[in-house]
């Protein structure tokens, strides 16, 4: 039996790029996909080169960041397919802004999008697994922009605040047999081919360059990992996908104390020039254990 035989599985965004890779990988381990993206053409694209591999799958149009998309998607996929055992929120936007020409429109779209969307999904797909006692997975999308990258700040943001969620939900779903995970995947898709022009001022600032972008078709085995019953005790956790590389991203974490209990304006001063001056973060993506070391 193949490991996703019986799944029924929503998927966001899966018109194009990875969603669409995540949503034919899935099916070719036997999932039942509902198909969701803006674009309708796109969406019925991706379901019939499904069905045309000898798949099961549904097109849906739908702006997930409409609040009541989310429901319309669990109940779609219930109804259809009998059960809902997997949700992947993967629908999301890019757009550039630095600190000085970022705007009101394209922050708010963003917002909409990649933080209220995945929110509605998540909450919608949590309350059906939750309500079949059946269990589940659900898998949210991040980005190492969430640590900082010259003019995507704003996007950078809505991805933190996925992470954030996505620790906090984990925390919430212990014990009921629903578990949710986050991924941080690197792919050549749309949205990367826009980014392109800011690359070289990106890759400037930060410790990991990125030369050479992986096909979607190369994340798409981790999701479908994460969405089987193999990943059971994987709860909580952003997975890092670039290229040939897999890994946990280290959730915030405070470092060691150098002062501890009461303190005065003297020795703030003391502790940041003999201990904290030296001890700044790195910005932008980092490793947190170099090769070789």
């Amino acid at each position: 039996m193949s490991a996703l035989s019986g799944r029924a599985i929503v998927i966001t965004g899966a018109g194009s790029g990875l969603g669409a890779a995540y949503a034919r990988h899935a099916a070719s381990l036997g999932a039942s996909v509902v198909v969701n993206d803006i674009d309708a053409d796109k969406a019925e694209e991706t379901a019939a080169a499904i069905r045309h591999a000898g798949g099961s799958a549904l097109a849906h149009a739908g702006d997930v960041s409409r609040w009541e998309t989310a429901q319309v998607l669990t109940n779609l996929c219930t109804t259809t397919f009998g059960a809902l055992s997997g949700f992947v929120a993967n629908a999301g936007i890019l757009r550039h802004g630095r600190i000085t020409d970022i705007n009101e429109r394209d922050l708010r779209r963003m917002f909409e999008l990649n933080l209220l969307g995945t929110t509605a999904c998540a909450r919608a797909a949590a309350k059906a697994m939750l309500a079949q006692g059946a269990g589940g997975s659900i898998v949210t999308v991040t980005s190492g922009s969430q640590a900082g990258d010259v003019g995507l700040g704003g996007y950078g943001a809505t991805k933190a605040a996925v992470a954030a969620l996505t620790y906090s939900w984990a925390m919430e779903l212990c014990g009921t047999g629903v578990r949710i995970n986050a991924v941080s995947p690197l792919a050549e898709t749309a949205m990367a081919a826009r980014n392109k022009a800011h690359l070289a001022d990106q890759q400037a600032k930060r410790e990991i360059q990125y030369d050479v972008l992986p096909d979607p078709d190369v994340s798409a085995p981790v999701i479908s990992y994460l969405l089987s019953d193999r990943s059971s005790d994987i709860h909580g956790q952003v997975v890092r996908i670039a290229g040939r590389q897999l890994s946990f991203v280290s959730h915030p974490m405070i470092a060691d104390p150098i002062l501890d209990g009461e303190w005065t304006f003297e020795t703030v001063i003391e502790a940041f020039e003999k201990h904290l001056r030296h001890r700044q973060h790195k910005l932008g993506l980092s490793y947190a254990v170099h090769s070789g070391s």
